[in-house]
């Protein structure tokens, strides 16, 4: 039976005995007892987190592990942070005095003590059950650290700049209604406790959580001079700056790795996690060998179902069948090299944020507009500022989403590539659908689903309004898929 903390916590934590008076009077709390002389071994100084492990053992909240490590790649189980929280409540309440907690009664586990005193302050319920030695999610750490010290001990120095962000769409873009402790991982960004893991201050809520990660928190949360103060550059619009080709596919809660050859569905989901993942390939593993036929039906499937995410820009799959089963799927473009293809998915990217970022800051889009009337927008930009390509051959990079937002003339799958990128920039559900050689969008706008033809629309003088907003009897009747 463990009846001592695992080796991430110290077992006694002695602090000075300070009365703290709200955020200033911290320091006073907490405050750092012993010095640093290299205790890891694995700690070295150009480490992101090195400053706040450092921190953690002066302050005298870790002895690292066992061997003399830090391991601030390791993941951390959700009772190592409730026993942390526990540990940096219990000396605030104390006012810096020294505290120990009790050693659990015979068949407890070594984190009871901690857990019972969360609940016994109503700092915790009993959302964790059963789960204590699970490793965290960062959403879990923060629906547990955002409680840990009285909001009286932090300032709200980013509450402004967070919510106008936020709100608008343009910071922490993971993070939804939806999203488990939406509320505290908020509150932490006002605090400073929080800044995100890119320029758009993602949160990655689902992901593990590192030992570095906590020292990090651990230390901005009880030191008020390491907390950051946000500079966020928060537009009047929702700017699509930072966007990905990531955010334009919703992830799956599961995928298939030995679907059947001709399941679109299966197919679907795997590509979905491919683009949701930043990858270009995905990985099966059949119990047997595919035959010749059966690896050609499943790259047909996986082109077809490619097809659908044209702002993406694959038209081609590399299909590598291995006698053990497993199956490698490799997109690419038909049109163009792997390494070309790079370089236009970041250019096409960057245009179609250019085009959104204008048409919201020229007034042409504004916040009150229903989905349907923002794709109206966009359908009439696009046929104005693009032109049909006559001479594209089927190799021509005028069949890439690329080519109508750069160069700005393309044929329908290029049409539709850049279409679908900008209503998805928008937040907005689309696919492509392909007939016998045309291809053109399908959007789901204000609940009601639409098909769409921005090329078709762009082949007179005007906008033909007759293609958008198709019923799909109507899109039937002008092109049979």
């Amino acid at each position: 039976m463990k009846r001592k903390l695992a080796a991430f916590l110290c077992a006694l934590v002695l602090l000075s005995s300070v009365s703290a008076a709200a955020t200033g009077g911290l320091g006073a709390v907490f405050s750092r007892s012993r010095g640093y002389s290299g205790a890891f071994s694995d700690l070295a100084p150009e480490l992101w987190y090195h400053d706040y492990a450092v921190a953690l053992y002066e302050y005298g909240f870790t002895e690292g592990r066992g061997d003399g490590t830090f391991a601030g790649t390791a993941q951390v189980t959700l009772a190592e942070l409730l026993t942390f929280s526990a540990r940096v409540r219990a000396i605030y309440e104390a006012q810096g005095a020294a505290v120990e907690f009790p050693v659990g009664a015979e068949g407890e586990a070594w984190y009871a003590p901690y857990v019972a005193y969360l609940k016994g302050k109503n700092l915790l319920a009993e959302e964790f059950e059963g789960r204590y030695e699970a490793v965290a999610t960062r959403a879990e750490m923060a629906g547990i650290f955002a409680k840990t010290l009285p909001a009286a001990c932090y300032d709200d120095r980013n509450a402004a700049l967070v919510t106008d962000g936020y709100a608008l769409g343009q910071y922490i873009l993971d993070v939804d209604d939806y999203t488990p402790y939406q509320w505290e991982i908020l509150w932490l960004y006002k605090q400073g406790i929080l800044n995100g893991t890119d320029e758009r201050a993602r949160f990655m809520p689902d992901a593990s959580v590192t030992r570095a990660e906590v020292a990090a928190m651990l230390t901005r949360m009880v030191e008020p001079a390491a907390r950051l103060s946000l500079e966020w550059n928060v537009l009047p619009y929702p700017s699509a700056v930072g966007a990905r080709y990531e955010d334009f596919a919703v992830p799956p809660q599961s995928v298939n790795t030995a679907p059947a050859v001709t399941d679109k569905s299966a197919m679907d989901a795997l590509v979905r996690d491919m683009i949701a993942l930043g990858k270009t390939k995905i990985t099966l593993q059949y119990p047997a060998a595919l035959t010749a036929e059966e690896a050609e039906t499943l790259t047909g499937t996986a082109v077809s179902v490619a097809k659908t995410y044209g702002e993406q820009m694959y038209s081609r799959v590399r299909c590598t069948a291995y006698s053990t089963g497993q199956v490698e799927l490799a997109f690419a473009s038909a049109c163009c090299t792997d390494a070309q293809l790079a370089i236009y998915r970041k250019d096409a990217l960057a245009a179609a944020v250019a085009v959104h970022d204008e048409l919201w800051e020229s007034g042409y889009l504004y916040k009150s507009m229903s989905e349907y009337e923002k794709a109206k927008a966009y359908y009439i930009w696009l046929c104005e500022n693009c032109a049909y390509d006559f001479s594209a051959t089927d190799a021509s990079s005028s069949h890439l989403a690329w080519s109508a937002l750069v160069r700005r003339t393309a044929v329908c799958d290029g049409y539709v590539g850049a279409y679908n990128m900008l209503l998805k920039l928008e937040g907005i559900d689309c696919r492509a659908l392909a007939g016998s050689n045309h291809a053109w969008t399908v959007a789901v706008l204000d609940g009601r689903e639409y098909h769409i033809d921005p090329t078709w629309g762009d082949l007179g003088e005007r906008a033909d309004m007759s293609c958008f907003a198709m019923t799909a009897q109507q899109s039937f009747a002008k092109h049979p898929w």
